[in-house]
């Protein structure tokens, strides 16, 4: 039970010091004027998007799902799913703005 506990803790502090990290990064791309290709503001905002909804992926798969092993099966997959969807639309949206932007 013991090692069980500090394996929780060790995955929750690293895992959330991951999730913070990429959400400062999120926040930081979205809100502040940058230079060369993330000067678009097409590519610095689906940045932003992208590392912030890794940072709640990561949240929700490494300290939430451990945490709360058995939440209700409908708001797991939503909060999942969702997450994901925006992942993926801001990825499909960064590529070809980050690639005009740097011609």
């Amino acid at each position: 039970m013991q090692q069980r506990w500090f394996t929780l803790a060790l995955l929750t502090l690293i895992a959330g010091a991951w999730s913070l990290a990429l959400g400062v990064l999120g926040v930081w791309l979205i809100m502040e004027t940058h230079a060369g290709v993330l000067s678009s503001t097409w590519v610095s905002m689906s940045a932003g998007l992208v590392s912030l909804c890794a940072a709640q992926l990561v949240f929700l798969m490494c300290v939430v799902d451990r945490v709360f092993p058995r939440p209700h099966g409908l708001i797991r997959v939503l909060l999942e799913s969702g997450n994901a969807l925006i992942l993926a639309g801001s990825t499909l949206v960064l590529i070809p703005a980050a690639l005009i932007a740097s011609v």
